[in-house]
């Protein structure tokens, strides 16, 4: 009796903690050490991308050939997007040209390129199931 309710209780454990989603991010194209990598989640439109409800901070320490990775265990299953910022002075914000040009990396979901102003909230939108998800993010420059 014993060890069905302990196998029936370890069943429960292994259940709840496969149903917890695992964001796996790739990021590439990071062009050096300088500054912090800033991820921001979106869940709603007008989150987007301004204002995130979640964001994380990624330091550069393991910067490889251009190569980051970012792995997030704390949202929960639905679509969201996500915006990436490569601070390179580490203000906080992105820096712009006098043209309203970036003059620090950014990146969306998709891997969308913005044209003229920041993309489309849709076709920024990622689902995230339970288990393991893993998206690419290729940093863009414009200077």
């Amino acid at each position: 009796m014993k060890i069905a309710v302990l196998v029936s209780v370890c069943a429960i454990i292994l259940s709840f903690s496969q149903e917890q989603p695992i964001l796996e991010i790739e990021i590439s194209n990071v062009r050096n050490h300088n500054g912090k990598v800033l991820i921001s989640v979106c869940a709603r439109p007008e989150e987007h991308p301004y204002k995130p409800f979640r964001t994380y901070e990624l330091r550069k320490d393991s910067l490889c050939d251009g190569k980051l990775r970012k792995v997030i265990v704390d949202l929960q299953p639905g679509s969201y997007t996500i915006a990436l910022l490569d601070d390179e002075n580490g203000s906080g914000e992105m820096e712009y040209n006098r043209l309203g040009i970036p003059l620090e990396g950014f990146a969306f979901s998709n891997n969308v390129r913005p044209f003229l102003s920041c993309p489309d909230y849709d076709r920024c939108l990622v689902t995230i199931k339970p288990g393991t998800n893993r998206i690419h993010l290729t940093v863009r420059y414009k200077n």
